[in-house]
């Protein structure tokens, strides 16, 4: 019996320090376009960072959410403002990476813009047009 509240009592304790992580990891709110071309020039307008907070910003396909296959960073070391703000904007890529193949956006696929920054992080999911 001992072993076994030992036990209740170790995972009782995890469970209270993974709660109290979650809560200090913030969501930012991202907006921009809901459709994007290849090739476009887009913009991604996100708030909820800390002043002057480093920023990155990776695309991947939606399909992918929660794996760790694909993907592509397009900015990396952007900072945001004095008010925790940043307007992120870059040139829609061709393609992204899987592994250390590329591979080129399906017309129509879903992708995920994730804002990545040491307070948080923030997603806007897109559709992509290649035509």
């Amino acid at each position: 019996m001992p072993g076994r509240a030992l036990a209740l009592l170790l995972l009782a304790a995890a469970g209270v320090t993974v709660a109290g992580g979650a809560v200090a990891f913030t969501t930012f709110r991202v907006t921009g376009p809901s459709v994007v071309r290849v090739g476009q020039e887009v913009r991604f307008p996100t708030r909820g960072l800390r002043p002057d907070e480093r920023v990155t910003v990776s695309l991947a396909p939606t399909l992918n959410r929660g794996g760790n296959c694909c993907g592509i960073d397009v900015i990396r070391r952007a900072r945001a403002d004095a008010k925790g703000e940043a307007i992120l904007h870059f040139r829609w890529p061709a393609r992204y990476y899987n592994g250390d193949r590329p591979v080129a956006w399906r017309n129509g696929a879903k992708a995920d813009v994730i804002v990545l920054a040491g307070s948080g992080r923030g997603l806007r999911v897109v559709r992509v047009r290649t035509r």
